[in-house]
């Protein structure tokens, strides 16, 4: 008969407890530390320089000092990882709406600048959204989460519409004016206008004979002014004097039917301060 002794075998010992964490905030390098939201919020800051199509798993986890199993576990895949930025960045930019002021002109252009600012800060996001068609709106989502892209094309529709157009004439400002925006927020996170390059254009210029290019010679200086918030300004000048004009197109046509004139006009836009960031 065997002495019996008090120690277990491997299989019935129980395991040991994990060590308790100390005080303090846990590292990233923690997997109790990781969570969706932690990994979404790290990714969209990446994106601020990353071009999103770029931007994978596997470089998520290395900034986060995780392992990119984790990151599949709490997202699911590539796609859930880019949308998942992109709704967090229209999340950010929802969160930020400007108040509206019931002028329909002061309205679209402080969403428009707001618009503007978010995308040149986040120059990974404008490189994806400028060139691809998925999650430029719609977003996939879990969790009862919001598609914030849908929030936030209801508010930019809205001030468009605000300005009384027809709902066609809306829709088509609000599409041109919002890829309008977002191409001029890239270029101005990828450093594209010209002001920024103008001692290579300048000499390029000086080059050319002023007999066979007449009107880039006569025109050289000008377009080496325009910077990002140049661009923004004055194209959006033209968007709103584009609004006003089928305004009173409208006008005109509904007093020519009543009879009645045109009611007195408001000015052309005015020249605000170029947005800055």
């Amino acid at each position: 008969m065997k002495k019996a002794t008090n120690k277990e075998s491997p299989k019935t010992a129980s395991a040991p407890a994990p060590p308790a964490r100390g005080p303090g905030r846990p590292s990233a390098a923690d997997p109790r530390s990781v969570s969706r939201a932690s990994i979404l919020r790290v990714a969209l800051r990446l994106a601020k320089e990353t071009p999103l199509q770029d931007l994978s798993i596997l470089m998520v986890a290395r900034s986060m000092k995780i392992a990119p199993g984790l990151v599949h576990y709490y997202l699911g895949g590539r796609d859930w990882l880019t949308s998942g930025v992109i709704n967090l960045f229209y999340k950010e930019l929802v969160k930020n709406w400007p108040e509206q002021t019931g002028d329909w002109e002061d309205d679209l252009w402080a969403a428009a600048q707001l618009v503007y600012r978010h995308f040149a800060n986040y120059g990974g996001v404008a490189a994806y959204v400028v060139s691809n068609s998925r999650f430029r709106i719609y977003q996939l989502t879990v969790f009862s989460d919001k598609d914030w892209g849908v929030e936030f094309l209801e508010r930019f529709a809205a001030r468009v519409h605000a300005a009384g157009l027809s709902a066609e004439r809306s829709a088509l400002y609000a599409h041109l004016l919002l890829e309008f925006i977002i191409s001029t927020g890239h270029a101005t996170a990828r450093h594209i206008h010209p002001a920024e390059h103008r001692k290579f254009l300048e000499e390029k210029t000086a080059q050319l004979d002023p007999q066979k290019f007449p009107n880039i010679f006569l025109d050289r200086f000008s377009p080496l002014t325009i910077d990002g918030s140049v661009a923004f300004k004055e194209l959006c000048r033209l968007f709103l004097l584009g609004i006003k004009t089928d305004l009173a197109a409208a006008q005109d046509l509904n007093g020519a039917a009543t009879g009645a004139g045109r009611p007195p006009q408001k000015t052309l836009p005015k020249r605000r301060s170029p947005p800055t960031g």
